[in-house]
């Protein structure tokens, strides 16, 4: 009898054995352990309506400034400039025209290039190029946020694909770095350079916001197995 019962005993350690509670998943953040936790890249694009924009423009030859403001208020420019550019072209003097279009419609852009157009008629040896519209900064944030969303979402939804092949888990963001956004508040922009808008879609009246996120997720890998104890 007992034989019989230490070989009972004997067979009874394997399952005593598998019947043990998994243990938690253990965290590992990026760099112990030797483990560097998954660096992803994510991309958020959001394109919204603009109603206020801002131009840029410059006209070569002796300017008319009184003019050039009457024919930019005429075409419903608000606060429009006038100022040199500070360089020549073939002798020719430069100006640099900015203003402020608000409640922008196609309509009134048509009548901005018609006002151009006729200025540049009765006023023989001028020309007005390199016209560049830009949506003001006013309102970007909540779009900036949106699109920043969304390229917090695309890091996660890679990281999460890379996990899953790995066989670990994802413990949240552990660093993170971003490209893009909103422009920085400030005059409107000389052909484009430095801050002030964003590049307007003349076909739909509306801005793009794009943003890069940088992103390190910190992992958790489960323990290894337990060992079986031998006799």
């Amino acid at each position: 009898m007992l034989k019989l019962s230490a070989v009972f005993a004997l067979a009874l350690l394997p399952l005593a054995a598998g019947a043990q509670s998994v243990a938690p998943l253990q965290r590992v953040a990026p760099g112990a352990g030797g483990l560097q936790g998954i660096a992803v890249q994510g991309h958020g694009l959001v394109r919204y309506p603009v109603k206020t924009v801002a131009f840029f423009a410059q006209a070569q030859g002796n300017a008319d400034e009184p003019a050039v403001l009457a024919a930019m208020r005429a075409a419903g420019v608000e606060d429009p400039v006038v100022g040199p550019m500070g360089s020549q072209i073939n002798n020719s003097p430069q100006t640099a025209l900015r203003g402020t279009i608000r409640d922008v419609t196609r309509a009134k852009l048509d009548r901005l290039a018609h006002a151009a157009a006729d200025y540049v008629r009765v006023h023989p040896g001028t020309s007005v190029y390199s016209v560049n519209f830009f949506a003001a900064a006013d309102g970007c944030a909540q779009h900036e946020q949106d699109a920043r969303a969304a390229a917090i979402a695309d890091a996660h939804r890679k990281a999460q694909a890379i996990a899953a092949l790995a066989g670990v888990s994802l413990e949240g963001i552990a660093a993170a770095s971003e490209l893009g956004g909103c422009p920085a508040t400030g005059d409107v922009p000389m052909q484009g350079f430095g801050s002030g808008g964003l590049p307007l879609d003349l076909g739909t009246l509306t801005a793009t916001i794009s943003i890069t996120e940088n992103v390190t997720f910190a992992i958790s890998s489960p323990p290894p197995p337990a060992r079986r104890r031998t006799l």
